[in-house]
C-alpha cells in the first residue's frame, strides 16, 4: 500500500473505532457525542476492513448479537445491495457470521428467542445525543418511521421531499410515503405542497425533542461520507501510479460519487480534477475529508458556514436574509413587518426612523447567530425563545448606525456569522466594562 493509502487507511479505521466507542464498543476516545450516529452503515462500513482490526470486529459483532433489538436487518440489506462489488464481497463473511448469531431478520422474534439472545455486557446509553437513533427506536420500534423522524430533526425548519428522505432512510420509497401518510394522519408529521411536490416538516418539533430528551447538534449523512472514505481507499491503491493515471483515476471516482457528495455540506466538497495540477489538492481534500470527520466535536463539514445579507430596499425599509453553505438564502426578518414590534414600527412610520427600522432587523439577524450558538451546545431543538440578551436592543442600534448607514437603496451587504460573533462579543466587553 501507498504512504497515501496508509495514511487514509489508518484514518478510516480510527474513525469506526471512534464511532464504535459511542456504542460502548472498544476504549477508543468518543469523539462524535453531539453527531447523530447511523447504526447500519457503520456496521457496512466497519466489515469492509476484514481483519485489518480483528478486535473490533470480533467485538462489534458481539455488540450487534447481544443487541439485535436495536439492529434493523431490512436496512442493513438495504445498504448492501447499494453497495459496490468488492465492498458488498468484504463484508458478506461479517454479515454471515452476524446474522448466524443473531437470527436477524425482518421479522419480530419470538419470546423464547428473545430470552435464549445473549444480554448485552454493558447495555448502549440510550440518553447519549449521538445515539439518538436507537432512542427512537426504543419509543417507535424498528420502523421506517423512527428513520423519518430521525431525518426530519435533523433541520425542523426545512421542508423535505419524500425523495430526499429515502436517500438516507434505508428504506424503500414506497414503505416511506406510506410511513408519511402515518405521520400526518397522527398530526406528528405536517405535509404541504410546494410547486408540485409534497414536502413533510415535523408539526411539534419541540414537543417531540422534549420526550427525547437531549438531541445531538449535527445529522451527518453518514452512509454517503462512508462511501467518500470507501472510494478515497479504492483511489489510493493507484495513488503510486504515473500523474495522467492518478488523474483518470480520481476523476473516475469523483464521476461515481457525484450523488453522494451531493449529498454532503459545501465544505466537504472536492476540487476538480482535470489536470495533473490538481492531484496534490485532491489529495489534500482526501485527508482533509477524514481529519474533519475523525475530529472531536462537530465536523468541520457539518459546521455549516452561515452569512447573513442586510438588504436596503429601493421602496424603502431593510431586510435580512440567512444563507447556510450549500443552501439557497431565506428570508429572516422584514423591518415594519407585524411580527417585528409593532408599537414601535408605527412610531418609526412617523418620524421616519432609518436606524430604528435596521435596528430591528439586526436584532433579528443577532437572535439567529445567537440561538444556532445554543443549539450547538444543548442540541437542535432549542428555541429562539430560550435566547435573551437586554444588550441585543441597544447593540443592534449601535451596528445599524455604524455599518448599514453608508448602504444606499437598492444596496445590501453581507456580514459572516464568524464576523458578528466577534462583533457582539467586542461590543458587549465594551458596554459592559463602561456599565
Amino acid at each position: 500500500m501507498t504512504v497515501l493509502g496508509d495514511e487514509i487507511a489508518s484514518s478510516a479505521l480510527e474513525l469506526s473505532r471512534s464511532l464504535w466507542a459511542e456504542f460502548g464498543v472498544g476504549d477508543a476516545p468518543q469523539r462524535h457525542e453531539w453527531q447523530a450516529l447511523d447504526l447500519e452503515p457503520l456496521i457496512l462500513f466497519t466489515a469492509s476492513f476484514g481483519s485489518a482490526d480483528g478486535l473490533l470486529r470480533s467485538k462489534s459483532i458481539e455488540w450487534c448479537v447481544a443487541n439485535s433489538r436495536f439492529l434493523s436487518g431490512h436496512r442493513l440489506h438495504h445498504f448492501w445491495r447499494l453497495a459496490d462489488k468488492s465492498t458488498r464481497r468484504a463484508v458478506e463473511g461479517y454479515v454471515a457470521t452476524l446474522e448466524s448469531a443473531s437470527r436477524l431478520t425482518s421479522v419480530p422474534e419470538s419470546p423464547e428467542a428473545t430470552r435464549r439472545r445473549p444480554r448485552a455486557r454493558v447495555p448502549p446509553d440510550l440518553r447519549r445525543p449521538s445515539l439518538i437513533q436507537l432512542r427512537l427506536r426504543a419509543v417507535f420500534g424498528l420502523s421506517v418511521r423512527a428513520e423519518i423522524l430521525r431525518l426530519l430533526l435533523a433541520d425542523p425548519s426545512r421542508p423535505r421531499t419524500a425523495s430526499s428522505l429515502a436517500a438516507s432512510a434505508g428504506y424503500g420509497r414506497g414503505a416511506l410515503v406510506q410511513a408519511l401518510e402515518m405521520l400526518s394522519m397522527a398530526g406528528i408529521v405536517t405535509v404541504e405542497r410546494a410547486g408540485s411536490l409534497l414536502v413533510y416538516r415535523l408539526s411539534r418539533p419541540t414537543a417531540l425533542g422534549q420526550v427525547l430528551e437531549v438531541l445531538p447538534t449535527a445529522f451527518p449523512d453518514w452512509w454517503a461520507v462512508f462511501r467518500v472514505i470507501e472510494g478515497i481507499l479504492r483511489y489510493t491503491r493507484v495513488s503510486d501510479r504515473p500523474p495522467a493515471g492518478r488523474v483518470a483515476s480520481a476523476a473516475r471516482l469523483l464521476h461515481a460519487l457525484r450523488n453522494e457528495l451531493h449529498r454532503l455540506p459545501e465544505l466537504s466538497q472536492p476540487p476538480r480534477v482535470t489536470d495533473a495540477g490538481a492531484i496534490e489538492a485532491f489529495e489534500d481534500w482526501a485527508r482533509e475529508f477524514l481529519a474533519g470527520h475523525g475530529a472531536a466535536g462537530v465536523s468541520a463539514g457539518y459546521a455549516r458556514e452561515v452569512s447573513y445579507t442586510v438588504h436596503r430596499l429601493l421602496l424603502g425599509g431593510w431586510m435580512a436574509t440567512v444563507r447556510e453553505a450549500g443552501e439557497q438564502p431565506r428570508p429572516l426578518a422584514l423591518s415594519d413587518a407585524p411580527e417585528l414590534r409593532p408599537d414601535r414600527s408605527a412610531r418609526r412610520r412617523l418620524k421616519d426612523d432609518e436606524v430604528g427600522a435596521a435596528a430591528d432587523v439586526i436584532e433579528s439577524v443577532l437572535l439567529d447567530m445567537r440561538t444556532r450558538d445554543l443549539r450547538r451546545s444543548q442540541g437542535s431543538l432549542v428555541p429562539k425563545e430560550s435566547v435573551s440578551d437586554s444588550l441585543i436592543p441597544e447593540m443592534s442600534r449601535d451596528f445599524a448606525t455604524e455599518l448599514l448607514h453608508p448602504i444606499q437603496k437598492g444596496q445590501s451587504a453581507t456580514f459572516t456569522e464568524e464576523f458578528l460573533q466577534r462583533w457582539f462579543a467586542n461590543r458587549r466587553d465594551r458596554v459592559t466594562a463602561t456599565g
